[in-house]
């Protein structure tokens, strides 16, 4: 059985210039329409991301094992 959820991802990108002594930090949020399922014990987490200057769209999918082990794979 699948859910429809809207799944919320935040952090912080990093960013440090060569040769420059300071370095600057963006907290990032992303809100995205998903799919989420159970199958064998594992949690899955499916969701399209689009990312400007790339043609198309990455496929996203987050795994998440019984032991807490996290997956992302993007295609």
């Amino acid at each position: 059985m699948t859910k429809e959820v809207l799944l919320t991802i935040s952090g912080l990108h990093y960013d440090a210039f060569p040769g420059e002594m300071t370095e600057e930090n963006e907290a990032i949020e992303v809100i995205t329409p998903a799919v989420y399922y159970l199958k064998n014990g594992k949690h899955y987490i499916l969701y399209d991301e689009v990312v400007e200057g790339i043609p198309g769209t990455i496929k996203n999918q987050i795994r998440i094992m019984p032991e807490g082990t996290l997956e992302i794979k993007k295609s």
